[in-house]
């Protein structure tokens, strides 16, 4: 008999339960397993999601902070942009004021031409390169409103026309005209002697102080002039600029002249106060170097920071409107922008490049 006759119909049919309730239980057991396998991915879902859903924000706002940060740049430099439209627009349409580059041309200059020029800075460090300019004899040209010491005294011409307006001013001003020039142009060897003898009788140290070496005079320009006082009886005194004198230091500027040696000033420029030497560099620029209370040192070095792009703008004691700006020497030719309808000057500063003044109305 085959073993499946060993069973009874009730074996078989308790075995048959016996199996179902097995795979029942076993099926509880997976059933309970998937779930909580389910129930442990839905949670490393849920964690992913917040995870990411974090990470999502933070791009978000990531991207629309460079945003509105790329937005305002943006529309600063337009609005930059749009100002500087609007303004050249008005200076030009409106104020008639030139406008860079379009209105502008070029002047070409020499290395050379730095040297040249009323604007030239001559001191103990940058050399005169020039042995007079433009001279003219004072006595065959003046106009007898002060006194000279010689008859070959020279001066530059342009200086010397505005010394004739000055003088006849403060005569007229004070009723005397004792004012006497002792010195204006000074050739390199008279300079020498002077200079040499000063030094033999200070010494190298403080003679220098007094007297500039050769060739670093301003008096070699012809430019710079020195008063000395010489009254009725021909008695001759030292100016000190002071009581009636005081009005040349006063109004000096209105005629283009500075005090070149102001008493505050020695550290800068290198020499002793000296109220009789006095240096010709033009109406607006002693205008403005007397107002600011610059020495002339101080005045080129300002001039630098200012391009044509962003000059100095100055209106003098006649309201006349003013742009000077400044323009690096290149090596060999420098082009030197200008306006095309303004009346302009062009002067080299004697160090490193051009002084450009305009005069805009």
């Amino acid at each position: 008999m085959s073993d499946t006759n060993e069973y009874s119909d009730y074996d078989r049919y308790d075995l048959h339960k016996e199996r179902r309730a097995n795979r029942a239980s076993n099926d509880i057991d997976n059933n309970s397993e998937g779930e909580m396998r389910r129930r442990g991915g839905l949670k490393k879902s849920k964690r992913y999601f917040l995870r990411n859903k974090t990470f999502l924000i933070a791009v978000t706002v990531a991207i629309y902070a460079t945003a509105i940060a790329m937005l305002f740049l943006f529309s600063r430099d337009l609005g930059t942009n749009i100002k500087a439209a609007n303004e050249a627009t008005v200076a030009q349409n409106v104020l008639g004021i030139p406008v860079y580059p379009k209105d502008y041309e070029n002047v070409v200059k020499t290395k050379s031409e730095v040297n040249d020029g009323f604007l030239t800075l001559i001191n103990n460090s940058y050399a005169c390169e020039h042995d007079g300019v433009d001279l003219v004899n004072i006595s065959e040209n003046y106009n007898g409103k002060y006194q000279i010491t010689d008859y070959v005294m020279q001066a530059n011409k342009t200086t010397l026309e505005q010394m004739d307006k000055m003088f006849a001013d403060f005569s007229a001003a004070v009723g005397d005209n004792d004012l006497m020039i002792s010195c204006v142009y000074r050739s390199m060897s008279l300079q020498n002697e002077l200079y040499n003898a000063e030094i033999e009788e200070k010494g190298e140290t403080e003679g220098s102080k007094w007297v500039a070496r050769a060739g670093y005079s301003e008096h070699q320009s012809g430019f710079s002039f020195d008063l000395t006082l010489r009254d009725s009886e021909g008695t001759i005194t030292e100016f000190d600029g002071k009581g009636k004198y005081a009005w040349i230091k006063d109004n000096c500027e209105k005629y283009g002249f500075i005090i070149r040696y102001p008493e505050e000033k020695t550290d800068i420029t290198g020499i002793y106060h000296e109220p009789w030497h006095i240096r010709y560099v033009g109406v607006v620029h002693a205008e403005y170097i007397k107002a600011n209370g610059l020495c002339f040192e101080e005045y080129i070095e300002e001039i630098k920071k200012h391009s044509v792009k962003d000059p100095l703008m100055y209106q003098d004691n006649d309201m006349n409107d003013w742009r000077i700006y400044f323009v690096p020497a290149e090596d060999g030719e420098t082009k030197v922008p200008v306006p095309k309808d303004r009346d302009y000057e062009i002067s080299g500063n004697n160090v490193d490049g051009f002084i450009v003044t305009v005069k805009m109305n």
